[in-house]
């Protein structure tokens, strides 16, 4: 994935980074509950 934009420091980076890998998570987890709900 990738983050198309300036980011104007180390921290903000950091942020991002972090918020973009809470995203993925949330749509993994989202994925396998609908997965659980299923079967």
């Amino acid at each position: 994935m990738m983050i198309v934009g300036q980011v104007s420091s180390p921290e903000e980076a950091i942020e991002v980074e972090f918020i973009v890998k809470s995203f993925v998570v949330a749509n993994r987890a989202r994925a396998l509950a609908q997965q659980q709900h299923k079967v």
